[in-house]
């Protein structure tokens, strides 16, 4: 799956609906797959455009009345399109109430709205009626679902078309549109999941530069079953080189995401003095104090070249030198994944990046500093700024942010659909980072294993958004929910394979 443009969809659609039959039948599944996002919800209010997105609406309200939900439905304009009429007509015949839209009429009763009124086809800005009903359904106290794209969204370019619907859920069909990848849709779309509507997409004429979603599907391909006859050596050793007197926090994160995350082995290498710390936040990883951070210590050396894979930075203020952190990608038998203030301490040098398996994990700020270029420059961008550097410097760029960008050097790239606040908070990117260098000392590759963390850390913060509110989640709370987002991923696995 990857990205596609709304000429892209329509293409793909065109193939397969030969008549009036077939287009219900997609029509169908897109509401069926509305339907299963509203199942906790008694009273349902959608609000139906004129063309096929309205017919989706249609066709909600009515599986929604056929389940016994209490459902009306508000037309904005009039079924235009020959689906739309067939299935508005359904609705009336079934008894459930259509009114037609009045910006001064009361607002409805009702606890979950759905957004039916404009679907990937909408150019120009949004004008009269519509605008209004857009402006109405955003000031509802209800639970908004727009159905395959936030109407007023521009699917190609992914800004509103001077309006648009602010969503709570997403439900995107086929595939995430080209659209999502703008910042600037992270807020209307809300939480966005892809549903399958029965159209058959070719992948192999999508171009390459359309990047790929990272979907639960995607992370339960990627996560490895653990075999039962295994040790703790089965499953890797992690090297942590983080932390520094006064930030030792982030090096306990990073130990006890690593450890959350399967790896057999962590030893975290700390400043002397530090050690009770490290044993007492995270007693299972091995703690090995270092007077500084170089290969004068054999010890560190030897945990280096050890290694399955090994992560630098999180905490570590003014303590790693450019050369040393060359030394260890030149070193290291696995990958070695840079963060936080080893990629500060490469500011204007990012050549030293070279040499090695590296994956770096920079927010904003961090990948502005190694790279020179301004943070609304690389914001603009952020998958081009990404694959950018990953193909001139050969490494592998985890680009933090509310749609995070995974490239490797080839040009692939991965693009992260979760977005919550939960996560915005001092420690996510240290858990992350922690997480990414357990799942490669694991065996996975530094790619996929940047993917696969990117899903369960953007998971459990959904876990934490939903159980506690994103308020008050703590750095903690993300670390345990990561057993979880596993535990989702795993069953998946497990249920696919069952099925295979």
């Amino acid at each position: 799956m990857r990205f596609l443009t709304s000429g892209q969809i329509r293409d793909f659609e065109s193939r397969v609906i030969t008549g009036p039959e077939a287009s219900l039948e997609l029509i169908d599944n897109a509401a069926r797959a509305c339907v299963r996002e509203l199942r906790l919800f008694d009273a349902v209010c959608v609000f139906c455009g004129k063309g096929n997105n309205g017919a989706d609406g249609y066709r909600t309200a009515k599986l929604l009345a056929d389940m016994g939900k209490r459902v009306g439905v508000v037309s904005v304009a009039e079924p235009f399109t020959p689906e739309c009429r067939t299935l508005a007509e359904e609705c009336r015949r079934a008894g459930i109430a259509i009114k037609s839209f009045d910006k001064n009429m009361e607002k409805p009763i009702c606890d979950a709205v759905v957004d039916a009124i404009f679907g990937i086809g909408i150019r120009g800005g949004v004008v009269g009626p519509a605008r209004e009903a857009i402006d109405y359904i955003n000031s509802m106290d209800a639970y908004v679902l727009s159905a395959d794209i936030p109407s007023g969204l521009d699917a190609d370019g992914g800004r509103p078309c001077g309006v648009c619907v602010m969503a709570d859920k997403t439900v995107t069909f086929t595939a995430p549109k080209t659209g999502f990848l703008n910042s600037e849709s992270v807020e209307p779309c809300g939480e966005t999941v892809v549903r399958d509507a029965g159209i058959p997409v070719d992948w192999g004429e999508v171009p390459a530069e359309q990047p790929i979603p990272i979907t639960p599907g995607l992370a339960a391909e990627i996560l490895p079953r653990r075999p039962r006859f295994s040790h703790k050596g089965t499953f890797g050793r992690l090297l942590l080189v983080t932390g520094s007197h006064g930030m030792m926090g982030a090096a306990s994160m990073a130990a006890r995401a690593a450890l959350r995350g399967g790896c057999g082995l962590v030893t975290a290498a700390c400043p002397d003095g530090t050690e009770n710390f490290m044993n007492l936040m995270a007693p299972q990883a091995v703690a090995l104090p270092v007077k500084k951070y170089d290969f004068s210590d054999e010890r560190l050396e030897k945990a280096v070249r050890s290694a399955s894979a090994a992560v630098m930075g999180c905490g570590s203020g003014g303590t790693l030198a450019p050369g040393f952190i060359s030394g260890v990608i030149k070193a290291a038998g696995g990958p070695v994944i840079l963060d936080a203030d080893a990629l500060n301490a490469l500011k204007g040098r990012p050549e030293l990046l070279r040499g090695g398996k590296v994956l770096i994990t920079p927010h904003p700020m961090e990948f502005s500093r190694l790279t020179g270029h301004s943070v609304e420059d690389i914001e603009a961008d952020r998958l081009g700024a990404a694959r950018s550097f990953a193909s001139e410097y050969g490494v592998t760029v985890l680009l933090k942010g509310a749609r995070t960008v995974v490239a490797r050097p080839d040009g692939e790239a991965w693009v992260s659909l979760s977005a919550t606040s939960a996560l915005a908070r001092g420690g996510s990117g240290d858990i992350l980072a922690g997480l990414v260098g357990s799942l490669c000392a694991q065996g996975i590759p530094a790619d996929r294993a940047a993917v696969l963390a990117v899903w369960l850390h953007g998971r459990s913060g959904m876990f934490c958004e939903k159980s506690i509110g994103a308020y008050s989640v703590t750095a903690d709370d993300i670390i345990d929910n990561l057993k979880y987002a596993f535990m989702e991923v795993d069953n998946s696995e497990r249920s696919r394979k069952s099925l295979d």
